[in-house]
C-alpha cells in the first residue's frame, strides 16, 4: 500500500476496520505506593522500605525490606538493628490487617511520625505479585540488588521462598495441597483476638493438629536469617499454644553454598543449628535444605499424617 492509497481510503470504514488492532487489556489495574521510613526524626531523610499495590476493588498486596545491611553501610554501628526489626514487624502487621479488611491504601496509617505511605500512583499489569516484585526492585534502593550480588548470589525474602516451595508442593501433594497450605488474597497467616485486640501471626502451613512455616535463609547476612527464624518460631509457638496444637514445623530454604564465601555460609549454618537445637527441645520439627523440591517433600511428609 502506498501513501496516496492510505489517505484515499481514510474515509472507508471497512478499510479502517482491517487496519485496526485490538488493544490488550491488562489483567489488573489499580494504585501503588511506597512505605517511607524516616530513621532519624531530626534529619528529614526518608527511605523506601516497602511497596504496596492495590488492584481496583480488591485487597492490597505488599513487599517489605527484610535485609538491613544497606542501612548499616549508611549509619555504621550506630544503626539500631533491633528497633528497625520491631518497626518492620509493626509495618507488616498493619498492612496484613489492612489487606484483611480491604482498607484503601491511602487510608493506611502506622501511628508514627517516622512512617508513612507515599501518595498513590496508577499501575497495571498481568499479575499483581510480579508487579509488586518489579516495583520493589525498582524503587527500594536499600534492598540487595541482584546485579551487585557476588557470583550471581541474590537474597530471597520469605514470601518469594514460599512461592517457590508452593509450586513444588502443588506438584507433589496434588489434591492435598489446599488442605494444609495457606494462601488467600490477604496472604498467609492468621489474626488472633486477645481481649479485643487483634494480633497477626505469620505462618503458611496448617492442618487440624499442626502448624508450620516456610522461612528464607537465602541471605548473606546471618543476622537476617536469625531474625527470620526467631520471628517465625515465636509466631508458631504462640499459635500452637492458643490452638492447642501438638505438632509444629519450621522449614528453611538454605542458600547455595557455592555462591557464598565459606565464612558467610558457616555463619548462617551456625545460627540455624543453634536455634534448631533450642526449638527441637520445645517440640519443633526443624528442617533446613538448599533445594525447594526436597524441602517440599519434607513438608508433605510432615503434614500427611495429620491429613488422614
Amino acid at each position: 500500500m502506498n501513501l496516496s492509497s492510505l489517505f484515499r481510503d481514510l474515509g472507508n470504514p471497512e478499510h479502517l476496520a482491517r487496519l485496526a488492532t485490538a488493544t490488550v487489556k491488562p489483567s489488573f489495574s489499580g494504585i501503588w505506593g511506597t512505605v517511607e521510613l524516616q530513621p532519624d526524626v531530626f534529619i528529614p531523610q526518608r527511605f523506601s522500605v516497602g511497596v504496596i499495590v492495590q488492584p481496583e476493588g480488591k485487597a492490597l498486596k505488599f513487599k517489605l525490606l527484610e535485609d538491613y545491611k544497606s542501612f548499616e553501610c549508611v549509619y555504621g554501628e550506630a544503626f539500631p538493628r533491633r528497633a528497625f526489626r520491631e518497626i518492620m514487624t509493626h509495618v507488616g502487621e498493619t498492612l496484613h490487617r489492612a489487606a484483611r479488611h480491604q482498607t484503601a491504601m491511602n487510608a493506611v496509617t502506622f501511628g508514627s511520625a517516622t512512617l508513612q505511605v507515599s501518595a498513590p500512583a496508577y499501575t497495571s499489569g498481568d499479575a499483581v505479585d510480579s508487579t509488586v516484585d518489579r516495583l520493589f526492585q525498582e524503587v527500594v534502593v536499600m534492598a540487595p540488588k541482584v546485579k551487585a550480588a557476588r557470583r550471581g548470589f541474590a537474597s530471597l525474602d520469605t514470601s518469594r521462598v514460599r512461592a517457590l516451595v508452593n509450586e513444588e508442593l502443588k506438584r507433589i501433594a496434588h489434591l492435598d495441597y489446599e488442605k494444609f497450605v495457606l494462601g488467600t488474597e490477604s496472604g498467609s497467616g492468621e489474626f488472633v483476638d486477645d481481649r479485643g485486640v487483634q494480633h497477626f501471626l505469620d505462618f503458611n502451613l496448617k492442618t487440624g493438629t499442626a502448624c508450620g512455616s516456610v522461612v528464607s535463609a537465602v541471605h548473606k547476612n546471618a543476622s537476617t536469617v536469625e531474625f527470620n527464624v526467631l520471628k517465625s518460631s515465636r509466631d508458631l509457638t504462640t499459635y500452637s499454644r492458643i490452638r492447642n496444637l501438638k505438632d509444629t514445623g519450621l522449614f528453611l530454604l538454605l542458600p547455595d553454598k557455592q555462591q557464598l564465601e565459606a565464612r558467610e555460609y558457616k555463619s548462617i549454618l551456625d545460627v540455624i543449628e543453634e536455634q534448631a537445637w533450642k526449638l527441637k527441645r520445645d517440640g519443633f520439627r526443624v528442617v533446613s535444605l538448599p533445594s525447594e523440591t526436597e524441602l517440599a517433600q519434607e513438608i508433605y511428609e510432615w503434614a500427611l499424617p495429620s491429613l488422614q
